[in-house]
């Protein structure tokens, strides 16, 4: 039976196009009066670094995360995560709004995590204080 691959969570997905095209956005809006909002990203460099098919990421980028962050922007529009085609670009993101939604991802991960560490330390005090307990009495 063959080992199942591990599927990245939503947070691991931003991070690698953030990752993967952060420094390239920042480098092409400083040569535009107007920003650029929305990005091309290579769906086979992503799907690679992230170990799985781009099949499965297109999936997860336009059925999951486009549906769950897409929001309405005024009547007939709305704002999108991803976008297949955008006038000539293909699997464009936006990405201010990846930027944010991942931002975000991030806070609740650190919150979860010290949430984690703290109760370790409760453990430990707590185990330590029925043994002291044991100890004296």
């Amino acid at each position: 039976m063959a080992t199942a691959k591990k599927i990245p969570t939503e947070r691991e997905v931003l991070r690698c196009i953030y990752d993967l095209y952060g420094e390239k956005y920042e480098a092409e809006s400083s040569l535009k009066p107007v920003r650029q909002t929305v990005v091309p990203i290579e769906l086979e460099a992503v799907a690679a670094k992230l170990g799985i098919h781009k099949y499965l990421l297109f999936g997860y980028l336009y059925y999951h995360l486009d549906a769950k962050y897409k929001y309405p922007s005024g009547e007939n529009a709305a704002v999108h995560l991803f976008m297949p085609t955008v006038g000539e670009l293909r699997n464009g993101v936006n990405f201010p709004y990846l930027t944010a939604v991942l931002a975000g991802q991030e806070e609740q991960h650190t919150r979860e995590l010290w949430a984690i560490r703290l109760s370790v330390v409760a453990i430990i005090l707590s185990i330590g204080s029925l043994i002291a307990q044991v100890a004296v009495g």
